[in-house]
């Protein structure tokens, strides 16, 4: 991707909602503070919900310009991001859960270093608070530094690196890509990581961009069991998706799943059933995957006892 410093510098909001109603009207008015003067666009997507969000996203909007509200039936967030990714019209793309509360410079420090850059996305920092009264909001720092991360794929199949929130990421790269993957019904972010990680170099803005919530009601990322069960099966979408990856990296990934899988089975079942997840963790380590889609597709298995029901079929917040 080239350096695209010369083209607009508009930023289009994402922000899906669902019974998120607590938390809106903090988050809505850190969006209002986002210091900056370039093109704004507001795009909020209710998915559905029960409590009330829609009402107060269309309340506390009522005199903003440049706002599109939309609402459909609930169908998970990574569905939602993508309703929202398609009326999106400015280059850049600012995501925001609905219960984060973003810093006022936020977007502007996102936004000027990535315009200067021909990475398709940067990240910053993120911090957790319990009380509101506690937080300080006024960041990042001007004197932030930035660190450039020329092959971020190996590094975003080791560990998720961010939350929606803390990144900004250039539209066109996200539409090239095809936005985020909905064969993970509740998540938005990690497949379209891995999915931009795969092409393009990233930043890292060393300060904190966003706060959230130590406890949210229905939150996928509280829940260890629903998390490591989403990531995994995003990681096995992505190498059904890219079947030409190198062997190092598909035996990378492999590797990684199968020892949090033997890790998770281990600590949740006290060794039960954990000679099965043994011999894959073995199989890994030896580089005898013959098939690492499926491989990475098996590895969801271990994470079934953390919800009744198969992995994307619950509709938690987000």
């Amino acid at each position: 991707m080239s350096n695209n410093s010369n083209i607009p510098t508009g930023v289009s909001f994402i922000i899906p909602v669902y019974n998120k109603a607590k938390h809106l009207p903090s988050v809505i008015q850190q969006i209002k503070l986002q210091q900056g003067d370039f093109p704004k666009q507001y795009v909020f997507l209710d998915d559905g919900s029960t409590d009330g969000s829609l009402d107060i996203v269309r309340s506390k909007t009522a005199d903003w310009e440049n706002v599109i509200i939309k609402t459909q039936p609930n169908s998970g967030s990574a569905a939602a991001t993508n309703a929202a990714i398609k009326l999106a019209n400015q280059p850049y793309l600012k995501f925001v859960d609905a219960d984060d509360l973003l810093t006022e410079y936020a977007t502007m420090a996102l936004l000027n270093a990535l315009k200067a850059s021909d990475a398709c996305l940067i990240f910053g920092g993120v911090r957790r608070f319990a009380s509101a009264c506690q937080l300080n909001l006024q960041g990042p720092s001007k004197d932030a530094t930035i660190d450039r991360i020329d092959a971020p794929l190996r590094l975003a199949l080791k560990n998720s690196l961010f939350n929606p929130s803390q990144f900004l990421v250039r539209t066109d790269a996200v539409r090239a890509v095809g936005g985020c993957d909905e064969g993970v019904i509740h998540s938005q972010e990690y497949g379209l990581t891995l999915r931009l990680a795969r092409r393009w170099p990233f930043l890292r803005l060393n300060d904190v961009v966003t706060w959230l919530p130590k406890k949210s009601e229905g939150r996928l990322s509280t829940n260890e069991g629903r998390q490591l069960q989403r990531v995994t099966k995003a990681v096995a979408h992505f190498l059904y998706e890219n079947p030409d990856l190198p062997f190092s990296i598909k035996s990378f990934a492999c590797k990684r799943l199968a020892g949090r899988s033997l890790k998770y089975v281990r600590r949740r079942n006290a060794g039960t059933g954990a000679s099965r997840w043994y011999l894959r963790y073995l199989a890994a380590q030896l580089n005898l995957v013959k098939n690492h889609a499926e491989f990475a597709a098996e590895c969801v298995l271990a994470f079934e006892s953390a919800e009744k029901s198969p992995v994307g079929e619950q509709a938690p917040n987000y």
